[in-house]
């Protein structure tokens, strides 16, 4: 046998051993708990103790007895417990059962610190018996709530008991396979929205959110955390290169709920870098780039100017409209919207934001006619492309100093730079030229004729659709090439990270899921990709530039469509589709495979019941605001006082929100990363979404152990098939 082989065999011998050790040997050291309150939800409680809403009854089952809310979606019941020591880490353990179909959402009713989410049954099998969610949370109050919420029709919230646990600390978990060298798999915590710093884990601003975060990364062994530091209207750091902005919701002492904001944000990322560095963990800068100001202050989006010719780098659709706003959720929150918003608040008590008439949107963008979900600029054009380069030089200069950071990631959303999004946009005179100059193809096209964009678009997707599909792919990953080069430039080893969405991608594309985006009936995840503009197998052999490719299939269980709580009365199709994508698009997992250290991102995709969602003007001398109307140790520009208003039912505060993620449970949570190392041989796997997910530290702690002591090089195939026999 040739000497390579024979090291890379005993390599993979020594993976193994590694792999058995860490599983059955990772230990950590005990820290002292207390019980403080332990509550049968069988028994009967009074008004300031307990509430409930719906038909809330008391079950006696095979798996034991409990309290059961209606099947019917918000249908709740609560109560109320006392905690000692506010701030200081705390278990609360509740018991549910596992004998029915459910879908529950757990919250404290008006932060995130409590919340998570339970799904139960459909897709996995039922145990028959009680199971446990064991949530970590740091209580900013003494006075604290538990609240479970049925979500689906038909799919019940349920609890038997709960219990709070006071803890001394959080136990740092000790994984004796992995060296600390970055020879092993990546196992890390992922935020897509970083607006819930002041609402979770018990804090109230970045200080304390980031000793909790890293309390809690040593806890249950997830080293990589992976943060936006672009979100959608640009760099969230004090940059020089692109107008910043910052927003962020906070709870007050007596539970109200605000929003504020700066457009000097203060560089916590460098607080955060420099602590990371202290503490052995490593820090990935993620972009979910949508607008940045360079190119929203300067766009020409009047669809007639360019039909006549004008210049613009926006995209121009296949309907001859620009797209003058990425057609989504997101407009909103550009803060520089907010002070006129605030303008308009001085004359009304209260506006519902998502409801309409707010002010015109910043830099003028709007919505034009026919236009879909969709990137607002052309990746292919020099402007773009370098606002793009010119963010990434600075991240790369300003924080590459870090040992502890990593590189950056590109959320791919169906709206996001640097792709097309879709085969619906890019048919610009700019693009066209650069098409038939670099293949040589001709265009059979008037190039002054107004609807040129539709008639190209006919031409280049009916007649030489593979030639122009893989055109484009060919020049986003030059693109990406050059991103990567640009950031290498301040330190060799940072690496960029393309993460491919499909929650954000089929529905903004395709329209609601049904038997139209089923398996078989669409296009696979790979070609659907493709016609955005990125194909994977070209970024095979690339060093520095890396694939992630993002799971949720519990969106299947709702969120999506005109009934988003249908529970137990949604058609199958549209309870299997981002499962069956995630688990049987053989031809995607394949090309995946072939990537020399693929990742996946499990996203806590969530569900939301925003109520009636008001904004108003703090009352003149609100304490509250006068209090928090400070970020990162600045005056913050503007602040909003926010609340979600719902039918009273008996809860006891005002203030609430109710956005919830949904985890399979039991054993069945580990399913996305089991499925991660088996099908793709995942070397990184990161998870999150809205907040940190305090309730599987166990699990996590279990797999932790075992999925770091893997060498972080993917397995060697054994003839033609790695089952059962890997090297």
């Amino acid at each position: 046998m040739p000497n390579d082989m024979s090291r890379r065999t005993f390599l993979g011998a020594t993976a193994g051993a590694s792999f058995a050790l860490a599983a059955g040997a990772a230990s950590a050291s005990t820290g002292k708990e207390r019980l403080l309150q332990t509550i049968d939800c069988t028994q009967t409680f009074p008004d300031d103790r307990y509430f409930e809403a719906g038909a809330v009854k008391v079950v006696d089952s095979p798996a034991g007895r409990y309290r059961e809310a209606e099947a019917s979606p918000k249908s709740r019941f609560g109560y109320r417990f006392d905690v000692e020591h506010v701030g200081k880490p705390h278990r609360i353990v509740i018991r549910y059962p596992d004998d029915k179909r459910r879908f529950m959402c757990i919250m404290d009713g008006t932060t995130y610190d409590l919340t998570t989410g339970v799904l139960t049954g459909w897709a996995q099998p039922l145990t028959g018996k009680m199971q446990e969610v064991r949530q970590i949370f740091w209580p900013r109050w003494k006075e604290c709530s538990v609240v479970f919420m049925t979500w689906g029709e038909g799919e019940p919230a349920a609890a038997a008991s709960i219990e709070v646990w006071a803890l001394d600390t959080l136990p740092v978990l000790d994984v004796p396979g992995d060296p600390g060298d970055g020879t092993r798999r990546e196992l890390g915590i992922q935020y897509e929205d970083p607006c819930g710093s002041g609402t979770a884990e018990g804090s109230a601003n970045h200080t304390e959110w980031i000793d909790r975060v890293v309390s809690y990364a040593h806890h249950t062994g997830q080293k990589l955390l992976v943060h936006p530091m672009a979100w959608y209207h640009g760099p969230l750091f004090p940059s020089q290169a692109e107008a910043a902005g910052a927003l962020d919701l906070v709870a007050a002492r007596d539970r109200s709920l605000y929003l504020r904001w700066t457009t000097h944000p203060q560089d916590w990322f460098a607080t955060l870098l420099k602590r990371f560095e202290r503490e052995g963990l490593e820090f990935q800068g993620s972009l979910t780039l949508m607008r940045l100001g360079s190119l929203l202050e300067k766009m020409n989006i009047d669809s007639a100017a360019v039909a006549k010719g004008g210049e613009t780098y926006n995209n121009v659709m296949c309907n001859n409209e620009v797209q003058g706003s990425t057609g989504d959720w997101t407009p909103l929150y550009n803060v520089r919207n907010f002070e006129a918003i605030g303008k308009l608040l001085k004359d009304k008590p209260a506006i519902e934001p998502f409801g309409g008439g707010l002010p015109p949107w910043a830099y003028g963008e709007h919505a034009n006619p026919g236009c879909k979900m969709g990137p607002m600029f052309n990746p292919l054009h020099p402007t773009v492309q370098s606002a793009i380069l010119g963010l990434v030089r600075e991240i790369g200069e300003r924080y590459g100093r870090y040992r502890s950071f990593k590189g950056i990631s590109f959320n791919m959303f169906a709206s996001c730079m640097p792709w097309f999004g879709s085969i619906r946009a890019g048919y610009d005179d700019f693009t066209a030229k650069l098409f038939s100059e670099e293949t040589g193809i001709l265009l059979p096209v008037d190039p002054h004729a107004p609807d040129r964009f539709s008639r190209r678009y006919e031409f280049l997707t009916g007649v030489c659709r593979p030639a122009w599909v893989a055109w484009r792919c060919e020049k986003i990953r030059a693109f990406f090439g050059q991103i990567r080069e640009t950031l290498a430039a301040a330190r060799s080893d940072l690496r960029v990270t393309v993460t491919l969405w499909n929650e954000t991608v089929v529905p903004g594309l395709l329209g609601e899921v049904g038997s139209a985006q089923q398996l078989y009936a669409r296009q696979n995840t790979h070609e659907l990709f493709r016609e955005g503009g990125i194909d994977m197998a070209l970024y095979v052999d690339v060093p520095g530039l890396c694939i992630d490719v993002e799971q949720g299939n519990p969106r299947d269980r709702g969120g999506h469509g005109s009934h988003p709580a249908g529970g137990t009365n949604l058609p199958v199709e549209s309870l299997t589709m981002y499962r069956d994508f995630d688990f049987l698009d053989q031809a995607s997992l394949d090309v995946m495979k072939r990537q020399p250290r693929p990742g996946v991102f499990v996203f806590n995709c969530w569900v939301e019941a925003w109520g009636k969602h008001m904004w108003s003007l703090p009352a003149p001398g609100d304490k509250n605001a006068a209090a928090l109307a400070e970020m990162d140790g600045r005056p913050a520009e503007g602040i909003f006082h926010v609340n979600s208003e719902y039918p009273k039912d008996g809860f006891w505060w005002k203030s609430q929100m109710r956005i919830t993620p949904a985890f399979q449970g039991g054993v069945h949570f580990l399913e996305p990363y089991a499925h991660a190392l088996a099908e793709l041989d995942a070397c990184r796997i990161t998870r999150g979404g809205l907040f940190l997910d305090k309730a599987h530290s166990e699990a996590l702690r279990q797999w932790a152990g075992a999925y770091r002591a893997l060498p972080n090089d993917r397995f060697d195939q054994v003839g033609s098939s790695t089952d059962p026999v890997a090297v």
